[in-house]
């Protein structure tokens, strides 16, 4: 009888555990031009969104301090990081947790990234994939590191 309500138990704890919402305190988006000709640039935007409360990281790796934000553009496709991804100036502050000043980001965050088109892009619908790999926290936790995928369609000219 015992281990049948150890059973019950196990079986409540892992229900209780599946139905709690998983954490996800920051929102991505990108953005790019519709339209565009082989061979030129474009800008992408990519936006965080931190949920109040919480942060993400400057993209500045600092040696024995968080994970940083690293947004980069996988290949193989048509388009390319083409150069320095513009971020605007993090705020900095001393991080117990860490105990040094780290550099951190919250509310609403716009990279911009400067994307080349391959000179011999076929004409035609192309998908522009860019990736964020970031940890957020708040003033209790770190959430485990992750990294979104985001897509968009250029139509080359």
């Amino acid at each position: 009888m015992r281990y049948l309500m150890a059973v019950v138990a196990m079986a409540f704890a892992v229900q209780a555990q599946e139905a709690e919402p998983k954490l996800d305190p920051v929102k991505w988006t990108l953005s790019v031009p519709a339209q565009a000709d082989t061979g030129t640039r474009i800008e992408a935007l990519v936006t965080a969104t931190v949920d109040e409360g919480w942060h993400l990281y400057s993209l500045r790796a600092l040696e024995g301090g968080p994970i940083a934000t690293q947004i980069a553009m996988p290949a193989p496709q048509q388009f390319k990081l083409a150069g320095v991804i513009d971020a605007p100036v993090p705020l900095t502050a001393h991080e117990e947790a860490f105990d040094m000043s780290v550099e951190f980001y919250f509310g609403e965050v716009e990279f911009r990234l400067p994307v080349e088109i391959n000179r011999d892009a076929k004409p035609g619908v192309h998908k522009l994939t860019v990736t964020a790999k970031y940890q957020a926290c708040d003033n209790k936790q770190c959430l485990p590191p992750k990294t979104v995928r985001l897509e968009k369609t250029v139509t080359l000219k």
